[in-house]
């Protein structure tokens, strides 16, 4: 009798300085769209083209949009004893991570993972970022910027922003600086931000900063239980798939323990204690 197993590849971090946000987002001729290059963690370097598009009071990092990314083989492949997946994560809106510097309001929109999940959104909590901005500056680009240290979900992260554009925006869920964020990169060396290119002020940008929306909705909790049983998901919805007389002896392959270790969130505000440290 055959036993079938899968493999998952490639799918899926001075004292405190405040400021009044609010006199950060005042001026309506602030729209721009900034290319970053985004690693993002993963047990295998995956790097992300992504785009932070920003008005005067909303910003939204795309990345995972069908155009920006070229194409790569998907689907299933079997050598007879084991089943090898790799499908794409994309679709036309891209997984978006929106902010609204008015309402508070942040919502994050993950992509489709092509024939297997549907595209979905959680609304998100508020976090301030405590940032200890340092005296170092450097040049990215045309832009003087200054170094600031901040901890999010478990990561620390070093960020390099600049004044010359004075909003509180930045890529992914980073933000809350007196400028805004043009490079990033965690302790670990795992989470990476690069900028690349910037037009602003921009008057014929494309420009859409609008609430993400998705086939399904999640809560917070929901999101973060989905993802930390991904395995678990992806072997049922690939069982559920298979003819009758494959389904029956199909079985999940050996998985290693990591916890979070490759997550770009590694602890929740409402644990006491990081997924690392929980093993079975």
């Amino acid at each position: 009798m055959k036993i079938y197993k899968y493999l998952i590849i490639g799918l899926f971090s001075i004292p405190f300085f405040l400021f009044s946000q609010e006199n950060q987002i005042n001026n309506s001729n602030d729209v721009g769209s900034v290319e970053y290059i985004f690693k993002i963690p993963a047990e295998k370097t995956i790097y992300k083209t992504a785009f932070l598009k920003f008005n005067d009071s909303i910003s939204n990092f795309i990345y995972n949009k069908i155009g920006m990314e070229s194409s790569r083989k998907t689907g299933i492949d079997s050598d007879g004893s084991s089943i090898n997946v790799n499908f794409s994560v994309s679709d036309e809106q891209g997984a978006i991570v929106h902010r609204n510097f008015k309402s508070k309001e942040i919502r994050t929109r993950i992509a489709t993972i092509r024939k297997l999940f549907e595209s979905y959104y959680y609304d998100d909590n508020w976090i301030e970022i405590e940032w200890e901005i340092k005296g170092k500056i450097k040049k990215i680009g045309e832009f003087t910027a200054q170094k600031a240290i901040g901890k999010f979900r478990g990561r620390e992260y070093t960020v390099w922003f600049t004044e010359e554009i004075p909003l509180p925006y930045g890529p992914w869920k980073l933000f809350g600086l007196p400028g805004l964020i043009l490079e990033a990169e965690d302790s670990e060396k795992m989470f990476e931000i690069k900028f690349v290119s910037i037009k602003y002020p921009c008057n014929d940008c494309e420009l859409d900063v609008s609430k993400p929306t998705a086939k399904e909705e999640k809560t917070l909790k929901e999101y973060v239980e989905f993802r930390d049983n991904y395995n678990d998901y992806v072997y049922r919805k690939m069982k559920s798939r298979l003819p009758r007389n494959l389904a029956k002896n199909f079985r999940k392959g050996p998985q290693k323990n990591n916890g979070r270790k490759y997550r770009d969130e590694k602890v929740f505000e409402w644990e006491t204690e990081t997924i690392d440290d929980k093993k079975d």
